[in-house]
């Protein structure tokens, strides 16, 4: 055997990864318990953006809801053009940008204070760290409630969780998050401009992932393109930030795929707005995979050290073909102990390709079901 590659002997024998390892920590609570709706109510999330996104289905239920009520969004660049266009909020306020702990301290401080002047009726606190609190504490809501961080459960359990000891009976998620009409026709626009005829099938890779342990080799996108378009025609869309540039143009200059680039020419409010328009996104894990899910796109996630216990989207929309399986999997480590990212290497293309055809046809047969 060659130095340095592991066999599947050597894998079994790595030390386990404890991936339910959780921390506890009390988190303060104080229900909305009137019979009547709260008028003005505060949602905070700061960062990052996948998580942002996480939290718009929820928001629109509470919108659906409390349809009398007033909402606003606490948030930061670049996820404020995110929620903005989903017109859920009064307003969507931005925490400014500090260098330093003192000045990210100040500036808390400030957003508080500022924040108490518009009297809030309750506050949901979805980010629980040290700004958070002290901006809620200082806008003085007289009820509250703050994110589970460390639970080993899904992102999108712990929002409803935390929607749930704020009084809010049988919380829920609105899926998809409502895009008005202005912003989808943009979204079309933009693509037709590109050069989608409207009707070919719109799929799209999103190699993501930001650490080595998160990739699926490009070669396999490539290859999962090629087998896809022996069935039929398909357009591969590529969004997001300007580090997707590049595997964009592989996938077109490389790859010999049809691609329509769009890689850091949209914002993330405009990318969530093209995404509507899409059939389905294979996808690491990424703030543009949960932007999927919460618009409601079919996704065939590949996770390789992501801890799916987390991460992983959910419903019968998602299918994650994640590493919980392996002993060394769900390890978060940026790099891989063995070199090789087996827990994504092993994923072939026909196996994606498969997981992808599976998913789209319940979807199809689920659709006929409901409205014969």
């Amino acid at each position: 055997m060659s130095e340095g590659l592991p066999d599947s002997g050597r894998r079994e024998k790595s030390p386990p990864v404890l991936r339910t390892e959780t921390r506890t920590e009390h988190r303060s609570i104080s229900p909305w318990d009137s019979p009547d709706p709260p008028r003005r109510v505060l949602l905070i999330r700061l960062h990052a953006l996948g998580d942002v996104a996480l939290v718009l289905p929820a928001a629109a239920h509470l919108v659906r809801r409390w349809p009398g009520a007033s909402f606003d969004l606490l948030t930061a660049p670049p996820a404020d053009s995110l929620a903005e266009i989903t017109g859920l909020f009064r307003s969507v306020l931005r925490l400014p940008s500090a260098s330093g702990p003192l000045a990210r301290f100040v500036g808390a401080i400030r957003m508080g204070l500022s924040l108490r002047r518009r009297k809030y009726d309750l506050t949901i606190d979805l980010q629980r760290n040290r700004l958070s609190r002290i901006i809620r504490i200082l806008s003085g809501a007289p009820a509250w409630s703050e994110f589970d961080r460390f639970s080993p459960l899904p992102a999108h359990q712990r929002v409803l969780s935390t929607l749930s000891l704020a009084g809010i009976a049988r919380a829920a998620h609105e899926i998809p998050v409502p895009c008005p009409e202005a912003p989808l026709s943009r979204g079309r626009r933009v693509l037709e401009e590109a050069g989608w005829d409207g009707s070919t099938r719109l799929v799209v890779f999103n190699p993501a992932g930001i650490w080595v342990t998160r990739n699926w080799p490009l070669s396999r996108y490539v290859e999962l393109y090629r087998l896809w378009s022996m069935r039929e025609p398909v357009r591969i869309l590529v969004l997001g930030t300007d580090r997707m540039t590049e595997k964009g143009r592989y996938f077109a200059l490389e790859g010999g795929m049809d691609v329509i680039n769009l890689a850091g020419r949209t914002t993330p409010g405009e990318a969530f707005a093209v995404l509507r328009h899409a059939s389905v996104i294979v996808s690491e894990d990424s703030g543009l995979m949960h932007m999927a899910w919460a618009a409601g796109l079919p996704i065939v996630a590949l996770f390789g050290s992501t801890r799916s216990d987390w991460s992983a989207p959910q419903g019968d929309r998602a299918v994650c073909l994640d590493s919980a399986d392996l002993e060394c999997g769900c390890c978060m480590e940026p790099a891989c102990r063995f070199s090789d990212v087996h827990c994504l290497t092993r994923r072939t293309a026909q196996e994606v390709l498969d997981a992808t055809l599976d998913l789209l046809a319940r979807i199809h047969t689920q659709s006929q079901e409901q409205h014969p």
